[in-house]
């Protein structure tokens, strides 16, 4: 059994796809804040989708997804880099506190063999190379998201080496596809349904990004 936390959210719910597809057996732990059971729903009725709304900030709901499984995707988050300064607390809960829970849970039961941490590229502030390797340092974040999800990747390092299951981190960036329901492209999309004939673009407009299609991202 494979459990996907935030499976129910943006990223998550296309991982459980694959999975799922893959013939895997999936439980999926989301507490609904972001995520929404539409994002399941082609899946709610197979035997090998088991979904439990739960918190991770509940170590209960913790340990009873735990149970019988071997791998876990930590996806759950608050994925809003904007709402980080305007609520800091939240995201040291959801997305530090929240990880802890996940790992002493992992300590305490000795089942899971694999934790795959979603991450974020926000992890390096402002770097000045670009393309940025992997390995740039000092890893610098300028946001309250992005400190926290650095807090949680050394966390994550140090539950590994300390009770030897395998972890691995993806540093996501700008993830964009079906199902999206925040960020710049999804703010581009909701201006032009507003109105088709005007869209506002913060700064100067020379500005460019890149873009990884979801799909992509969890294969």
């Amino acid at each position: 059994m494979i459990l996907v936390t935030g499976g129910a959210g943006f990223i998550g719910s296309h991982l459980v796809d694959q999975l799922l597809e893959r013939g895997e057996r999936v439980r999926v732990l989301d507490n609904l804040s972001s995520g929404s059971l539409k994002n399941l729903e082609g899946w709610l009725n197979s035997p090998n989708l088991d979904f439990m709304e739960g918190d991770l900030l509940d170590p209960v709901d913790v340990d009873k997804a735990l149970r019988g499984c071997e791998a876990v995707y930590h996806m759950a988050a608050i994925p809003e880099v904007r709402l980080s300064r305007a609520s800091p607390e939240e995201h040291f809960k959801q997305n530090i506190e929240a990880t802890y829970n996940l790992l002493e849970a992992i300590a305490r039961g000795g089942e899971v063999n694999l934790y795959v941490f979603a991450s974020s590229s926000t992890v390096y502030g402002d770097a000045e190379v670009i393309p940025t390797p992997e390995d740039y340092a000092p890893l610098e974040p300028i946001s309250v998201y992005g400190a926290s999800k650095l807090a949680a990747e050394a966390l994550s390092m140090a539950y590994a080496h300390t009770y030897g299951f395998r972890c691995i981190i993806y540093r996501m960036a700008n993830i964009v596809g079906p199902r999206i329901n925040h960020g710049v492209i999804y703010d581009f999309i909701e201006k032009l349904r507003r109105n088709p004939k005007r869209l506002e673009v913060l700064g100067d407009g020379t500005q460019s990004k890149s873009y990884l299609y979801v799909t992509d991202c969890v294969e």
